[in-house]
């Protein structure tokens, strides 16, 4: 009877506890509509539950193991540092999960990102979301459950210094890549001058050689024919 009771409440008590709902949303480059390079790293949908009069997000970057382990990490998410970070391996991929907390999900969410693959590419980018609010759950009733005592970063002092200094490093970085583009264009068109130069170049060579060649041939026949004119008119005795 006693064994009873207890399961009776544990399945009262698992009725009780908030179930997770999905939420589509897409990855925009920063301050655009234009979809972000990181698109293809983050699962779709996101898990989404409610908390008092917030939304607690849950989303997940996944990415191949030949890109080793998590290269991709998140700095921060709307102003705020990640919470509830985990990191998992899923089969063949490596998942970096990790939940944030929103009350109003019809504006543009923005994240700082980190990704490291070794040798390969090493940035900060700055990105943005939009989510699908057509079917959020509501905030009010008995599906909402107390913010999670795990969540790390959130009253850190210095999260703003770290977020202007990330933001800076992406700026920083964007405007390296923007010279760099500028300095290949250059060089490219430097190389296209002087290509354009060596074959005007070999065309004007080919050209003085022609004409040397064709003169040399019309000299060489008027030897010839003059040789043989004076030895038909003019034999030697």
């Amino acid at each position: 009877m006693l064994s009873g009771l207890m399961f009776c409440l544990s399945f009262i008590g698992l009725l009780s506890v908030a179930h997770a709902d999905s939420i589509n949303y897409q990855t925009f480059k920063y301050g655009t509509s234009t979809t972000s390079m990181a698109d293809g790293y983050y699962v779709k949908p996101a898990q989404i539950t409610v908390s008092g009069d917030k939304y607690v997000i849950t989303m997940t970057i996944r990415t191949a193991n030949d890109l080793t382990a998590w290269p991709v990490v998140v700095n921060s998410i709307d102003g705020q540092a990640p919470q509830n970070v985990s990191k998992t391996r899923s089969g063949s991929s490596y998942d970096y999960s990790y939940s944030f907390m929103e009350s109003d999900l019809n504006k543009v969410i923005s994240s700082n990102i980190s990704i490291n693959v070794p040798g390969v590419y090493t940035a900060t980018h700055n990105i943005s979301f939009k989510f699908d609010t057509s079917n959020l759950p509501s905030k009010s009733g008995g599906n909402s459950q107390t913010e999670s005592t795990t969540a790390v970063g959130t009253n850190d002092p210095s999260l703003n210094t770290k977020l202007k200094k990330l933001t800076s490093q992406a700026s920083s970085q964007s405007k390296a890549a923007s010279k760099k583009e500028s300095q290949l264009a250059v060089s490219i068109s430097q190389q296209n001058i002087a290509t354009a130069k060596q074959n005007r170049y070999n065309a004007a060579l080919f050209y003085y050689v022609l004409v040397i060649g064709l003169v040399g041939l019309v000299i060489l026949i008027g030897s010839v024919g003059y040789f043989i004119w004076r030895g038909k008119y003019h034999p030697r005795h």
